[in-house]
């Protein structure tokens, strides 16, 4: 019999506030002749912090905000959605990348991530942001007696 090991489920504070790299691998999508296939992602890779991160969850938390009164059918435009999400993960989370063809800089990042096209690019920072500061979870094995 297996028991889960609690200390596999608590989250590494250190990553979720500081950042790691965490390579997508692949990715759906992204070949519109097979669009549910997985494309793979050599050598990208994203340095972000966590989801989980306090000074972007309280953010986020305000940004939502501020978009619902913008918009009180609750429709919210890609573009401002882009911008907001953008915004945010600009400002919190991406802190590098690897595996472009562009060089991270702070200039392009904002250009970038704010852009209503790179929703894939978007998408992916906050894949990885929400991997971030996770463990693998780990089991023990227990003598079972009957």
């Amino acid at each position: 019999m297996s028991i889960i090991k609690l200390a596999s489920l608590a989250a590494d504070l250190v990553k979720e506030r500081e950042g790691d790299w965490i390579e997508p691998k692949e990715w759906p999508g992204l070949n519109p002749d097979k669009p549910y296939e997985q494309v793979p992602l050599p050598g990208l890779a994203f340095l972000t912090r966590s989801i989980n991160y306090p000074p972007y969850a309280a953010a986020y938390q305000v940004e939502l905000e501020k978009l619902r009164q913008a918009f009180p059918s609750g429709t919210i435009p890609a573009d401002a959605q882009a911008k907001a999400e953008g915004k945010l993960a600009v400002e919190h989370l991406l802190l590098g990348w690897r595996g472009l063809d562009v060089p991270y800089s702070p200039e392009i990042v904002g250009s970038v991530l704010m852009a209503e096209e790179h929703r894939a690019v978007r998408a992916m920072v906050r894949w990885c942001a929400g991997v971030v500061g996770k463990r693998q979870v780990q089991f023990e094995e227990t003598a079972s007696g009957n």
